[in-house]
């Protein structure tokens, strides 16, 4: 069996090394960012790609350069692994039907596909289809693709692909909350190390809806967030604040946060470090706010449960939330979105 991987994310990164670890007798074989510290005596090849991932893009032009670069840098790793184009097994693992390279080899890189959808944030939680996609991305997307010989597929029913009869699983933190949960096990991971929590403050920033709604909308909305924490009185100014943006969307300025917090000590942590990893390594704070961004599912996971009920995790949805029904089952506190 041909295991290949498909990770764009840090924390993909380390589902994967984790599966592969567990299947030693198989060919494994991973895709993923050059910058990324992956583990080379887990795999038998490995593929990095020269473009990373993440869409940082303001504007229809600088999204567009991103997935001509991205295209490109796929196509690279395409050729790369041309020689399991006749191979008689494959076993895809990746997250989304969105993205270009998952699409193009689950459909149309070797008939002997089948798929393995490893958990893409909440994505796996609530129903999202086609439908729920800009077209004017992805038509974008399937045509800058095909330039680069990457055929884009018009999927059907949920966003991961999950309800093709090819995709035989999804593996995700809690199966009994996700969609199709009779094709859904849990993901192999170790619970993190965690020896206490702190009293600061962390904010998990969700910039890609300054694409969706545009940056002064976002930015309203982050200063509605920030209200909510300066209106809890168990809060010492004392506290820090940590504000971790998210890997995509356009960044905004720092000072717009720093305004809104004047009493507390600001640190702003925009790297490509994974917010799972940063709050378990270094920020072990009880509190955390944001909009409804998954990265807070993922920390309330793969927290000892012995911590988990020490977590005070305040979310305020941004939009329409599809994920209400998920933060009430977890016991997250939903804040008016409206002050």
């Amino acid at each position: 069996m041909n295991n290949l991987f498909i990770a764009l994310s840090t924390h993909h990164l380390k589902y994967c090394e984790k599966i592969a670890d567990l299947d030693k007798t198989s060919n494994n074989i991973i895709i993923t960012n050059s910058g990324f510290n992956v583990d080379t005596k887990i795999f038998d090849r490995i593929v990095f790609l020269n473009k990373s991932a993440y869409n940082q893009s303001n504007s229809f032009i600088s999204k567009a350069k991103h997935i001509i670069d991205k295209s490109r840098s796929y196509s690279k790793a395409v050729n790369e692994i041309s020689d399991l184009k006749n191979a008689e097994r494959i076993r895809l693992y990746y997250s989304s039907l969105e993205d270009i390279l998952s699409n193009y080899l689950l459909f149309n890189f070797n008939k002997n596909v089948e798929g393995i959808v490893i958990e893409d944030g909440v994505l796996n939680y609530y129903e999202h289809t086609l439908e729920d996609v800009s077209k004017l991305t992805f038509n974008l997307k399937k045509l800058i693709g095909l330039a680069y010989g990457l055929k884009l597929k018009n999927y059907e029913g949920h966003t991961t692909g999950i309800d093709y009869d090819l995709v035989k699983c999804q593996l995700v933190r809690e199966p009994s909350y996700s969609i199709r949960p009779q094709k859904s096990a849990r993901l192999p991971l170790d619970s993190r190390k965690l020896s206490g929590l702190n009293n600061n403050i962390l904010i998990v920033g969700q910039e890609p809806y300054g694409n969706m709604y545009g940056k002064r909308i976002y930015i309203d909305k982050l200063k509605q967030l920030i209200s909510h924490i300066n209106l809890n009185t168990s809060f010492k100014p004392s506290k820090t604040v940590y504000y971790k943006p998210h890997r995509h969307g356009p960044r905004i300025d720092v000072n717009t946060i720093k305004e809104a917090l004047p009493n507390n000590h600001f640190i702003y942590l925009d790297n490509e470090v994974g917010m799972e990893d940063l709050f378990f390594e270094n920020i072990k704070c009880k509190n955390i706010y944001t909009f409804d961004s998954s990265a807070v599912f993922s920390i309330y996971s793969e927290a000892p449960d012995k911590f988990k009920d020490q977590l005070n995790i305040y979310v305020m949805p941004f939009h329409r939330s599809v994920l209400n029904k998920l933060f009430k089952q977890l016991k997250f506190t939903i804040l008016n979105n409206d002050i």
